[in-house]
C-alpha cells in the first residue's frame, strides 16, 4: 500500500498539468478535506454537510483507503440525486440550444450575431453571441464576457445565459438601461463551453478532462501556450487573445456564491479589495447569496475555499489583465428544470449590474490599430503605481476596469511616450462608448 501511495503522489503533478479525470468519488467524511487539500492536484468540489465530490487520477480511491476515509463512486451518488427530479431530462438538447440562440439573434441582427469560436471534441460548435449596437463593427467600447458550463454537469448557467441573451435583445429600444448598455458595450456571451460534457451529464469534456484545470498556470511556471491542451481550452485561449476583455465572469454550480481570485494561491490579488467590491455588487442583488449562511455576504476568496490549479479565472488576469470571477449559481449542479425560472429571477439584476461594472474604468485608442506597447498606470495620492505597474496592450487599444480614483496612463509605443489623465467613479453610469480617449503618436 505504501508503494501505491508513493506512486500516486509522484503522478499527481503530472496529472495537474492537464486536468485528466480518471476516478470520480463522493467522500462522506468532511474531515478528509484537511488531508486532501494538501494535494491541490486532486479536485474537490460541491462541498456540503453530506460530504464532497473528489476527482483525480487512477489510485485516488487507494489514496483514500490509505488515509482511512470511506467513499463511494460518484456515479451512484449522482444518479440518486438526479432521480429526485423526475423532470431533469426536460433540459434543452444542444440542438435546441443552438436553435434558440439563432432565433434570438434573428430578432435583431443589427445588434446581435452568433458565431462559433471552435469545435468540441465531438464536433459541437462552441457558440458565442455578441450583442452591441453596430454588431458587425469592432467599435471602441469596453469588452465584457460571460461564459458558462465549462463543467458539463453544472447546467444552471447554460440556461440563465440563454434567457439573458433573449432579454438583452428583446429589451433593446424598450428598456432604457438595457439599450444604453448595448449601445456602449461589446457584450460576448458563451452559454456552453463544454457541450459534450452537458450531453453526457458529466464534469469533464468528451476526452475526460476537467477544463477548469486545463489552462496555463502561473504558480507552476507554465508558459501561455495551447500545445497539448483540449480543443475547448484552445478555442477559448485563442478567442481571449484576439479580444480586449476587461471584465468577465464564468458560471458554475454546486454552491451559491461569488468566488474571486486567486484560486491557485493564498496570497491576495493586487486588486483584492476591488474584486471583493465587484463580487458583492453581484451577490447583494441575489437574495440567496446576500443571506448566505455558508459564505459571509455571499462571496469567498477562491483559495480560501479550496485551491485549484490550471483554472480559467486566474489565467485570464495573469496573461490578459481581464478581471474574472466565478459565480456558483445553484447548490444542485443539475436542478429540476422547473426551478430554472426562479434562478433566473434571482440572478438577472445581478447579471446586469456586474456587466455594467465594466464601465467603471478608463482606456485609450491609438490612431493606428496595428500598434502595440505598454501602459504604466499611476494613481493620484503620491503617484502610487497601480498593482502590476506596467500593462501590455495590442490591437491599438487598451481599457482597464479600476477602483474609484484619478489616474495617469503613461503610454509608450516604440520609444515614444504620451500621458493621459482619467477619473474613474463609482456612479453606476454607462459612459458613451466607455471612458475612452484617442491618442496620436
Amino acid at each position: 500500500m505504501l508503494k501505491i501511495l508513493s506512486l500516486l503522489l509522484v503522478s499527481l503533478p503530472l496529472y495537474a498539468m492537464d486536468g485528466k479525470i480518471e476516478e470520480e468519488l463522493f467522500v462522506s467524511n468532511l474531515k478528509a478535506l484537511e488531508d486532501i487539500k494538501k494535494q491541490p492536484e486532486l479536485i474537490v468540489d460541491h462541498i456540503s454537510p453530506e460530504g464532497f465530490e473528489l476527482y483525480g487520477p487512477k489510485g485516488t480511491g487507494e489514496y483514500l483507503d490509505m488515509l482511512g476515509y470511506s467513499y463511494s463512486k460518484k456515479s451512484s451518488h449522482h444518479q440518486k440525486s438526479l432521480h429526485k427530479h423526475a423532470d431533469f431530462a426536460d433540459y434543452p438538447s444542444f440542438e435546441e440550444l443552438t436553435a434558440f440562440l439563432k432565433k434570438q439573434v434573428s430578432k435583431n441582427p443589427k445588434i446581435a450575431k452568433i458565431f462559433s469560436i471552435g469545435k468540441s471534441v465531438d464536433g459541437r460548435d462552441l457558440w458565442v453571441v455578441k450583442i452591441s449596437d453596430n454588431v458587425d463593427q469592432d467599435e471602441v467600447e469596453p469588452e465584457f464576457k460571460y461564459i458558462s458550463s465549462m463543467h458539463g454537469d453544472e447546467i444552471t448557467g447554460r440556461e440563465l445565459t440563454q434567457f439573458f441573451i433573449r432579454d438583452l435583445i428583446d429589451g433593446y429600444g424598450k428598456d432604457a438601461k438595457i439599450t444604453e448598455l448595448v449601445n456602449n458595450t461589446e457584450i460576448y456571451i458563451m452559454p456552453s463551453m463544454n457541450p459534450d460534457g452537458s450531453k453526457r451529464r458529466q464534469r469533464a469534456n468528451a476526452n475526460g478532462y476537467d477544463l477548469n484545470r486545463n489552462f496555463p498556470d502561473w504558480i507552476r511556471g507554465d508558459r501561455n501556450g495551447s500545445d497539448g491542451r483540449q480543443p475547448e481550452t484552445k478555442a477559448l485561449m485563442k478567442f481571449q487573445a484576439e479580444r480586449n476583455f476587461a471584465l468577465s465572469a464564468n458560471f458554475h454550480g454546486g454552491a451559491i456564491v461569488v468566488n474571486y481570485p486567486w484560486d491557485s494561491s493564498y496570497t491576495r490579488h493586487p486588486f483584492n479589495a476591488f474584486l471583493k467590491d465587484l463580487s458583492k455588487r453581484y451577490a447583494d442583488l441575489n437574495p440567496d447569496m446576500r443571506n448566505s449562511r455558508s459564505f459571509n455576504g455571499g462571496i469567498t476568496n477562491g483559495a480560501d475555499w479550496y485551491v485549484l490549479r490550471g483554472g480559467m479565472q486566474d489565467w485570464s488576469y495573469i496573461w490578459y489583465d481581464d478581471l474574472q470571477v466565478t459565480i456558483e449559481l445553484s447548490n444542485a449542479k443539475w436542478p429540476s428544470y422547473t426551478a430554472i425560472p426562479s434562478f433566473y429571477k434571482d440572478n438577472k439584476d445581478s447579471m446586469l449590474a456586474y456587466l455594467k461594472s465594466v464601465h467603471q474604468g478608463a482606456g485609450f485608442k491609438l490612431a493606428n490599430s496595428q500598434k502595440s506597447g505598454t501602459v504604466k498606470i499611476l494613481k493620484d495620492a503620491g503617484d502610487k503605481y497601480v498593482p502590476k505597474g506596467e500593462f501590455g496592450f495590442s490591437h491599438g487599444e487598451f481599457y482597464k476596469v479600476l477602483p474609484e480614483g484619478n489616474y495617469s496612463f503613461i503610454i509608450q509605443v516604440k520609444g515614444q511616450s504620451n500621458t493621459k489623465r482619467f477619473s474613474v467613479q463609482v456612479d453606476n453610469k454607462t459612459y458613451p462608448n466607455g471612458n475612452y480617449t484617442s491618442v496620436v503618436f
